[in-house]
């Protein structure tokens, strides 16, 4: 099939307002404000809004500033536990290494019998 040779006449400046008037315009008002609208945009009072946007601002703020000073006291205490904790086991290592030391020694110079050295073991002190 051979494609037809279409001669397009130039466009006339009626045919381009017509066509503004029907399409362009029209096109151009779902998009953008008119000069009505944008008067009536004008009017509107913002300084309940504006005020509603800086309370809710300071709103945030006092959110932020105490969820951070919760984040604060939490991690405090967690240091603490931690720190705690650590000398616990600190503690413990030593009292363990005591109790090694006089069960060897009870062993060592008879002072204690079998029996109650099993019992002793029983207790896994250490």
């Amino acid at each position: 099939m051979k494609k037809k040779n279409v001669i397009q006449k130039p466009l006339t400046l009626n045919e381009l307002a017509n066509y503004n008037q029907k399409v362009l315009f029209p096109l151009l008002e779902e998009k953008f404000l008119t000069k009505r609208e944008f008067e009536l945009f004008k009017k509107i009072d913002f300084s309940e809004l504006k005020k509603d946007v800086n309370r809710l601002r300071d709103d945030f703020q006092n959110f932020k500033n105490q969820s951070l000073t919760n984040q604060d006291k939490m991690l405090k205490k967690l240091d603490i536990l931690l720190t705690e904790t650590k000398m616990r086991e600190y503690y413990e290592r030593k009292e363990k290494k005591l109790w090694a030391i006089v069960i060897k020694a009870l062993r060592e110079h008879q002072i204690l019998s079998s029996k109650e050295l099993e019992e002793i073991a029983r207790l896994e002190i250490f």
